[in-house]
Parts: C-alpha cells; sequence; structure tokens
C-alpha cells in the first residue's frame, strides 16, 4: 500500500467500533455498496438469543487459527491454534465435553442462564472479532470484543462493564478460567482434544493462571488485567467493583499458548502490557486483508478477486456472502505440513481438514483470489490415497477418513479452474510423485472404470462414502456419473493440445457412452429427479439436490429440452423454498433417515442454493430465478454462510435471512464452510456470464438485466491479464 491508502485503512480501523452498532439499524439500501467492503460492511446483524435456544455460535480468527464465543456474554471454548488448543474435551472419565473460559458470575450467579429476553446476550459478527452485549440487574450492561491478535497463539477480549441505571451500583463479577490444554501431533480428524490433567498455578501480580499439559508440551497462560481482587476457588478471578451513574470499568483477558509455562507466560505478560495498540493491530490486519483480496499483485494472497460494481442489493450480498467465507478458509499456520492452506470448515468438529468435494465447488473464486494454495492441495492430494480417504490434514500432511466418491470428479475440477484462470500450462508437465500431473489427471478422470457396476456406471457403494444423511442415495449415482463425464471431456481437451488425440478422442467418445447410460437408465421419466442403480438389478429413486445441480453442472449439453423443463420444476415445486431450499424433498420416502440439515429435508448445505442456482440459470428465465436469489442473499445477514441453513418452515428466518443451522445434535453443522465461496463462482460465471475458457480466451454472456444492466466486475483476472465484464461484453484493461 501507499501512504495515502495506508491512512485511508487506519482512520477505517479507527471508525470500526464506533460503526459497529450502528450499522446494524441502517436499512441495506440506504448504505452505500462499495467494491473493497469494510469490516462493517461485512458484518452480521445483531442476533440476541437466550441460554436455551439453538444457534450457532460465531468465531473470531486470524490466519493461524480460532476460537468460538459460548452461550454467554464473555466465555470462549475451542481455542484451536493446531497442534495446540485449549479449552476442548478432556480425555477423562465422562468428560463435560468443550471447555469454556472466562464465564462471568455476576453477583454469585451465572449471568448466561436467563430466558427474559431483555436478559438475552446480542452477538455480532464481524470478520475481525465477535461483540457481545447482555443487560444485568439494577441498570449494569456488559460489552465483551473477542479478537485473536495476529500471528499469534493467542485470544483477547476487551470487557466494558457499564452502569446505565440512575444509581451508584456495587457488584462483584467472577471470571471462571478454564483450559484442559494440549498439543496433539498426530493426525487430526473430528472434535478438539485436551488433557483433564493439566498443573495449574496462580501469580497474583499478572493477574495470571497458567495451566502446564502433563502428556504433551504445550501450556496456557490466562489472566485478566487489572488483577482481580481475589480467586475463587481456585479458578474463579473476582472483583468488587462500584460504579456511579453513567461509569465504565474496563478490563482485559487474555489467553496466550506455547510450549511451556515460560513461553506462555510472557506472551500473556506482552499482550496484556500492550492491549489497546494489538486491537487496533488486528482491526488493521484484517482491513489490510480486505484491501489485498481485491488488488492485483498484492502481498497477503497469490491472486485477487475482481471488484464488483452495483447498486443491486442482492447482487452486492450475493458475491461478499461469498468473500467472507473465503476469507475463514484462509490459513497461514507455521505448523501447516504443506504451508498456506485452504481449511474447509471453521469450527470445532473439522479444524485441519481440506476436503476435495467442498474446495471443488468455489473452485473457480478460489483459483482468483488464491491460485497457490489451490494448486498445492491438489498436488497433495494427487500423493495421497483419495479412494481411500475424505481430506487432508494441514497438521500432519496425512489424509484422514473414510473415502468420498466424488474425490475424483473434484480434485480434476480444481485443477480445471487453476488452469483456465491463470494458464499455467506448464504445470501439467510437472513431475507430482509417480507421474506428471497431465496423467494424474487423466487418472482421475478414468479411475470410475475400476468401479463399474451392473449398469455399466461407476458403483460409488455406501452411504459413508456419498451423501452420509440420505440413505438411498447409494452404489449407482448420477451425481456423481455425471462427474466423469466432464471429467473425460476436459483430461480429452489437454491430451489434444499435449499431441495424444488418440486418445483425447477415445475420451470424448466414452464420455458421451457414459452421458447416454446416465439419460437412459437413470433418469426418472416426467418427474424431473433421479434414481440409483442397486447391486441386484433394482433402482431406488431420490429426490435429491445434489443430482440436479451435478447433472446440469457436468452434462447438461446431454439433456433433451423436456428433461431440462421437468428437471426445473421438480426444483421449483419440491426444492426451493421462499428464504432458503430443502436438499431433499419432504416428500421423498428417506426423508425422515437423518435430520441433519445439510442434506436433508429440512435445509440444505452452504453450497447448494448458488450451485443449484447456476444450474437453473442453463435451464431457466433469470427474471423467475432473481427473485429467489433476493431472499436467498438475506442468509449472510449472520455473517459467513454456515454449513446448513434451515428452510423458514423449520426454524423462522432471522431478521429476514434463512437461520443458519446450529452445531448442536442432531443438526452438527458449523460456523463456516469454505463451499460458501461458490456464491462468488455463481455470480461471475451465471449472472456475469463469464467463461474463462483453457485455450480459446475469454467470453462472457450476462445475464444482469433482472439485477442491475450497469453491474460490470473490474480486474478479472484471466491467463495474465486483467479484463472488465459488463452487460457489453468482455474488454480487457
Amino acid at each position: 500500500m501507499n501512504r495515502r491508502t495506508f491512512m485511508k485503512v487506519s482512520a477505517g480501523a479507527a471508525a470500526v467500533a464506533a460503526r459497529a452498532n450502528a450499522l446494524p439499524g441502517v436499512p441495506a439500501a440506504a448504505r452505500k455498496l462499495p467494491a473493497v467492503p469494510s469490516l462493517s460492511d461485512l458484518a452480521s446483524v445483531r442476533m440476541p438469543h437466550n441460554f436455551m435456544d439453538l444457534f450457532n455460535l460465531p468465531i473470531a480468527q486470524n490466519d493461524w487459527g480460532y476460537a468460538q464465543a459460548v452461550k454467554s456474554v464473555s466465555a470462549i471454548t475451542a481455542m484451536a491454534f493446531p497442534p495446540y488448543t485449549c479449552c476442548g474435551m478432556p480425555a477423562i472419565p465422562w468428560s463435560p465435553g468443550l471447555l469454556s473460559t472466562c464465564e462471568l458470575i455476576f453477583n454469585d450467579r451465572l449471568a448466561s442462564i436467563s430466558d427474559e429476553p431483555v436478559r438475552a446476550v446480542v452477538y455480532q459478527w464481524f470478520p475481525h472479532c465477535v461483540i457481545r452485549e447482555q443487560a444485568l440487574d439494577d441498570g449494569v450492561r456488559i460489552r465483551t470484543t473477542m479478537f485473536l491478535p495476529p500471528e499469534q497463539r493467542a485470544v483477547m477480549q476487551k470487557i466494558e462493564v457499564r452502569n446505565t441505571g440512575p444509581q451508584t451500583v456495587t457488584m462483584t463479577l467472577g471470571f471462571d478460567m478454564r483450559a484442559a490444554v494440549t498439543k496433539k501431533t498426530k493426525a487430526w480428524m473430528n472434535e478438539l482434544p485436551g488433557e483433564g490433567d493439566n498443573q495449574r498455578s496462580w501469580d497474583a501480580s499478572q493477574g495470571r493462571l497458567t495451566w502446564v499439559a502433563q502428556q504433551s508440551k504445550a501450556a496456557a497462560a490466562q489472566g485478566i488485567h487489572p488483577p482481580p481482587d481475589s480467586v475463587e476457588g481456585g479458578n474463579v478471578l473476582q472483583y468488587h467493583i462500584t460504579l456511579a451513574p453513567g461509569a465504565e470499568k474496563e478490563l482485559h483477558f487474555v489467553a496466550a499458548i506455547g510450549d511451556d509455562a515460560v513461553s506462555a507466560n510472557s506472551m500473556h505478560d506482552r499482550l496484556q502490557a500492550n492491549f489497546a495498540q494489538i486491537e487496533s493491530r488486528s482491526q488493521q490486519r484484517f482491513i489490510q486483508l480486505l484491501n489485498s483480496a481485491f488488488t492485483p499483485g498484492n502481498s497477503d494472497f497469490s491472486g485477487h478477486l475482481p471488484r464488483l460494481h452495483t447498486e443491486s442489493e442482492t447482487l452486492w450480498n450475493l458475491y461478499n456472502n461469498g468473500l467472507r467465507n473465503l476469507l475463514t478458509a484462509r490459513r497461514r499456520s507455521p505448523d501447516s505440513a504443506y504451508g498456506p492452506t485452504l481449511l474447509t470448515l471453521s469450527g470445532h468438529v473439522l479444524p485441519t481438514l481440506s476436503f476435495p468435494w467442498d474446495t471443488a465447488l468455489t473452485s473457480l473464486s478460489l483459483a482468483l483470489l488464491d491460485p497457490q494454495p489451490l494448486r498445492n492441495l491438489v498436488e497433495i492430494w494427487f500423493q495421497r490415497d483419495m479412494h481411500q480417504h475424505l481430506a487432508t490434514d494441514y497438521v500432519t500432511g496425512e489424509a484422514v477418513g473414510p473415502w468420498y466418491a466424488v474425490n475424483d470428479m473434484a480434485i480434476i475440477r480444481c485443477a480445471q479452474d487453476y488452469l483456465r484462470v491463470t494458464g499455467d500450462f506448464a504445470w501439467l508437465k510437472k513431475q507430482v510423485g509417480d507421474k506428471p500431473v497431465l496423467d494424474h489427471l487423466l487418472y482421475h478422470a478414468t479411475y470410475w472404470k475400476q468401479l463399474v457396476g451392473k449398469n455399466g456406471m461407476a458403483d460409488y457403494g455406501g452411504i459413508q462414502n456419498l451423501l452420509e444423511v440420505v440413505s438411498t442415495y447409494i452404489h449407482e449415482v448420477a451425481g456423481m456419473n455425471a462427474g466423469n463425464v466432464s471429467s473425460m471431456r476436459f483430461v480429452a481437451d489437454l491430451l489434444d493440445h499435449d499431441g495424444r488425440g488418440s486418445e483425447a478422442a477415445q475420451l470424448r467418445s466414452e464420455a458421451s457412452a457414459l452421458a447416454k447410460r446416465i439419460n437412459e437408465m437413470l433418469y426418472v421419466k416426467g418427474k424431473g429427479w433421479w434414481r440409483c442403480g442397486q447391486p441386484d438389478g433394482s433402482f431406488i429413486e431420490v429426490r435429491h439436490c445434489y443430482d440436479f445441480l451435478a447433472v446440469l453442472d457436468n452434462m447438461g449439453q446431454d439433456l433433451s429440452e423436456t428433461q431440462k423443463r421437468e428437471m426445473a420444476h421438480f426444483f421449483w415445486s419440491q426444492l426451493a423454498s421462499k428464504k432458503w431450499m430443502r436438499a431433499l424433498a419432504s416428500g421423498d420416502p428417506d426423508s425422515t433417515w437423518n435430520v441433519r440439515p445439510d442434506h436433508s429435508c429440512l435445509g440444505a448445505y452452504a453450497a447448494w442454493p448458488p450451485e443449484c442456482a447456476k444450474g437453473l440459470f442453463k435451464v431457466d428465465d433469470p427474471a423467475k430465478i432473481a427473485p429467489w436469489l433476493t431472499e436467498i442473499a438475506k442468509a449472510g445477514n449472520q455473517g459467513p454462510i454456515g454449513q446448513a441453513h434451515f428452510v423458514e418452515g423449520v426454524v423462522p428466518p432471522l431478521k429476514g435471512g434463512a437461520y443458519k443451522a446450529s452445531n448442536d445434535a442432531p443438526y452438527i453443522e458449523d460456523w463456516s464452510c469454505v463451499s460458501g465461496g461458490a456464491f462468488i463462482d455463481m455470480v461471475i460465471e451465471s449472472i456475469f456470464g463469464v467463461d474463462p475458457s483453457l485455450h480459446g480466451g475469454l467470453h462472457a454472456t450476462p445475464k444482469l438485466a433482472a439485477f442491475d444492466p450497469n453491474a460490470r466486475l473490474e480486474n478479472l483476472h484471466y491467463q495474465g491479464a486483467e479484463y472488465s465484464i459488463s452487460a457489453s461484453g468482455v474488454k480487457r484493461a
């Protein structure tokens, strides 16, 4: 950045806190729609919740990890800086699950436990912090701001206590502190580990408790400044405070994690001594990231996104929904086995994993914003046996979990978008493991032949390999086999340009034959949905959105006009809702098997609405799609699009947006998923109609009339140059 830009960034950082309360009350239509959004532009609405409400708890993060809010105005859990964690699940008999720390005890009672609306905790997410507020007795209000300092394994929180009443108030505040700190160097899979036998010590002069792990090399120092008046029960920091009317007391919480007590304590004390400066630096860091995300040649990403100029609130919201999710996927941990990477889920369920499936659903926007980590992941997946596993763990670099049937198609899609955006065709000759990249792609495009079932298509096995939630979506399924069609056609293009024309012709012939079998054997004529072939020769009809979106995406040119009309009718009549959509039709015979809302009739996964919209733009009128997308876009009012959202008939919308599904069982949905970036892909590919071809140049057939005829994308990168896209077409910058 030049000096003028830096001064603007610094001024913006200082203004964020002042605007935080006012912004949610401003009608969206009255706000400007900036091409580079501010932290406040991306903030969630203010979300009031009581203790027994089911809702998804927001997360604060830095490049190294994250921490999650608790159903409380001050408590924090799941401090994850893999391989280090604090407030995970202690491995002890009858474990209480995730621990929380800094829980508020107000006048000898837990402040969080209340069902009174006036005492609900109000949560608000920002890219750089989480702000919470709660009204307590006698006019006392608590406001906390949780954030993670840049490039530190630490969590910080400003705690502001204010007397808003007419009388002087004397109160007791206690903060219950916990840790279970540990370091897990083996491959991670799900949930956060913890040790139940940490040794604890107290330093009164620093207001600091220190826990030291006994089973690993890790320690956590947690404290509040100014130091408390006393410590009760060895873990509750207690304050006796008197506030005159209008008076305020500010406290600073720090949790620092290190290899040992000395390093953790030193970090804690340093952060406490510079609390205000570090809070400002954290804001500035995120403002810099937002500017970098849209700036060619920036130092934070290996690419950049195009800038959207529009007066359409719908278009702006759709695009920036995707931006929020891509920012939460960013990881630059020094403990990563394979360097800068892209995390699939931001939450405590799967804290270290990168899935080919989720990554591929937003691979165009990732290829634009950060192509090098995307390419690196593809190379990692080439070298792991992704026919045995579903993801890779960045702590060890190992593959984990059972196999996902989509992996071949997903790996190829990531490579395809990387190549068509960057034009890095030299990569195809790079030796990765035992063969060059092109031969890896050929292997993945044709692996399905090793799985051929009774009907001449790949048999992808059972529920664990596919949707996990739909017990009937098994074996020879249309969506995954359609992916083989597009994969073979893509690799055929690469082979042609490599002088391997006969192999290319063979792949194209096999792709057309496979598409024909999928249509003839699996399409349910007159219905618009598909069926699954079983090993015994029978078929099971399944009304799930995945076949709808995957078939249209991967072999739309092989469908008849009748099929396209029937498929569109099926979507609008059985899957779409006013605010969101169902992944599975509620009338499907398997609808009661599992209610996890990412794939059930209760709701849908983050990427399914934009992916279905991409399919609809191929078969239906944009004027019909636009009003639905206007309502879909409002789901981002709760921060990043969640792993899943509920349809409005299950849970009422939150301030106009489809309700983000919670992490509580049986829903188990994380706060954010990288695939929410599919909203950006949909805006670029479908609404602006951009086609970055492999070898034939950049083309666009915009469908902007139903959104904003004057909208434009600027600085869209394509194979070494920047372009502008508008209703008039493509123009090189």
